[in-house]
């Protein structure tokens, strides 16, 4: 599926660099028709422009300050432009392409980046491993999909997400979109599904948090063996990130089915494993605690990402996540080792033994 795309930029070579990255790459030019829009003009008119294009993904660089022929300097940010766009193209991804440089070094309120749906640095756009490309790909391929739905109930909007039945009150305590009498808005689906729901674990779970549940090694999870029982657990539908998702409520249905009664009554975690083992004649790797290494560890550090014992970890509070998520952890080994542990994120009663820790 062909993606119409426009790229904003004040520079014409810019523009016309891209525009042919985006033609001769032979992955590119499959996936994506580009054209470009150059931004060196009043708002209104650079608007009415746009609309003529019918995009379904837009590219805004972040830096347009170049002066006009005549010396007038329009002084528009790429962020700024990119809330004026999301007012009147509410329905389309609006990305952020930029060099990383002019990114890295301003601090963005909140309230700015909203309106972006995803950052992506022209440095990067061609990796290798097309990563940023998919990323694009699957971006305005959701939002199309969300914008051709005709029934824009909440039930219509867990059916596109093929949600489990057993998922619906959790989905509800999971701050989705407001539900207007016309329906949801489709910006607000997409924010809901991207930033919520596959961003928080707790009710889909990305590699590590899924393994860990299951009380295996990350490795061991994403073996071929694992992954074919697994199939049905898998989230495939839109906004899908390329490491992969699973339903947490299906890990444990299917690790269920294999377990015997005995396994049951037991921790999933310590269960499953097991179960496995017997079934298979191995002995599948278990997660193991990046700090004490006992196994199998309980939860997943929110810095470094690892299997830690809740133990070994303190509470965090590094984001608005809703309650019904599973909450954040910081593992010993981090609050020792990674200058970007932020003191003031931990819970006032547990904050007391950080000096402790960094001591140990």
């Amino acid at each position: 599926m062909k993606i119409k795309t426009v790229y904003i930029d004040d520079e014409e070579e810019e523009l016309r660099k891209y525009v042919r990255i985006f033609e001769n790459n032979e992955r590119a030019k499959n996936l994506f028709e580009i054209v470009a829009v150059n931004s060196q003009k009043a708002v209104g008119d650079l608007v009415k422009e746009m609309k003529s294009k019918n995009p379904e993904l837009i590219l805004v660089d972040y830096r347009l300050d170049k002066p006009t022929e005549n010396g007038v300097l329009i002084g528009l940010s790429g962020t700024a432009l990119s809330t004026a766009l999301r007012e009147e193209f509410p329905e389309v991804p609006i990305v952020l392409f930029t060099k990383i440089d002019f990114l890295g070094i301003q601090t963005f309120n909140p309230k700015v980046l909203s309106s972006i749906d995803e950052t992506i640095y022209k440095s990067d756009i061609l990796r290798e491993d097309g990563k940023n490309l998919e990323v694009l790909h699957k971006l305005a391929v959701g939002y199309k999909e969300l914008r051709n739905t005709e029934s824009k109930t909440w039930r219509g909007l867990l059916g596109l997400i093929e949600a489990p039945e057993n998922d619906y009150d959790s989905l509800k305590l999971s701050e989705p979109p407001t539900i207007s009498e016309s329906g949801w808005f489709v910006f607000d689906a997409a924010d809901w599904i991207r930033n919520i729901l596959l961003k928080y674990p707790g009710i889909l779970y990305d590699p590590i948090h899924s393994a860990t549940f299951l009380g295996i090694s990350v490795d061991a999870f994403l073996s071929d063996s694992i992954q074919k029982l697994f199939t049905k657990a898998k989230y495939f539908k839109m906004f899908a990130p390329i490491e992969g998702r699973w339903w947490q409520s299906r890990l444990q249905e299917i690790a269920e089915s294999i377990m015997d009664e005995k396994e049951r009554d037991m921790i999933l975690r310590e269960g499953f494993p097991l179960a496995w083992d017997r079934n298979n004649n191995t002995k599948i790797e278990r997660s193991r605690c990046v700090y004490c290494e006992e196994v199998p560890a309980e939860w997943v550090c929110y810095i470094l990402k690892k299997p830690v014992m809740i133990k070994c970890s303190l509470h965090y509070n590094p984001d608005s996540r809703p309650s019904i998520m599973d909450e954040a952890r910081v593992s010993y080994n981090a609050i020792r080792t990674i200058n970007e542990v932020d003191d003031d994120k931990f819970d006032p009663i547990e904050s007391d033994l950080l000096p402790k820790i960094r001591k140990m």
